[in-house]
Parts: structure tokens; C-alpha cells; sequence
């Protein structure tokens, strides 16, 4: 039986809305890097930094924060950009 897969709900300031259509970027990918990431890192201010590679030579990188208490599944997007890899 597959791990049930936990919903997250993302947030996007309306900057990164703009960017999301500016930079042709796919939500669900974003999705992925949140929920799965193949590496993240802690930076300044609670943020998180993460990375999944989501093709042979294409990856996207997240800039987020969680939104509210621990056990809330809310996460605020900053940034998020395609690169060639990890």
C-alpha cells in the first residue's frame, strides 16, 4: 500500500503569482519540491530552502515558510525558480 501523501496548501504573495506565469513554472512542482524535497536547508528566519529534481537536467528550487502552527500544512512561497539541477 502506497504512503498516503499529505495535503499541503501553499500561499502565494502576489509577487510570486506574477513570477509563477513569468517564469513558466508548474505548481505542481513546487508541490513536490514541499512535500518531497531531495534536499532542503534552513536559512535565515525560519525559511526554508529546498530543492527536487523533477527532470534529467531540470530542477526546482523553493523559498517558503510555514504559515501558522506546527501542525498546520499552510506554507507560504517566496520564491521558486527552475535551475539544471541540485
Amino acid at each position: 500500500m502506497a504512503p498516503k501523501r499529505r495535503t499541503i496548501r501553499l500561499k502565494f504573495p502576489n509577487h510570486m503569482q506574477d513570477m509563477i506565469q513569468f517564469r513558466g513554472l508548474n505548481v505542481e512542482h513546487v508541490k513536490l519540491a514541499i512535500r518531497e524535497p531531495d534536499w532542503t536547508k534552513k536559512t535565515f528566519q525560519g525559511r526554508l530552502r529546498a530543492c527536487k529534481q523533477v527532470g534529467r537536467n531540470k530542477a526546482v528550487r523553493v523559498v517558503y515558510y510555514k504559515d501558522g502552527f506546527r501542525d498546520s500544512n499552510d506554507y507560504i512561497v517566496i520564491t521558486a525558480y527552475y535551475s539544471p539541477s541540485c
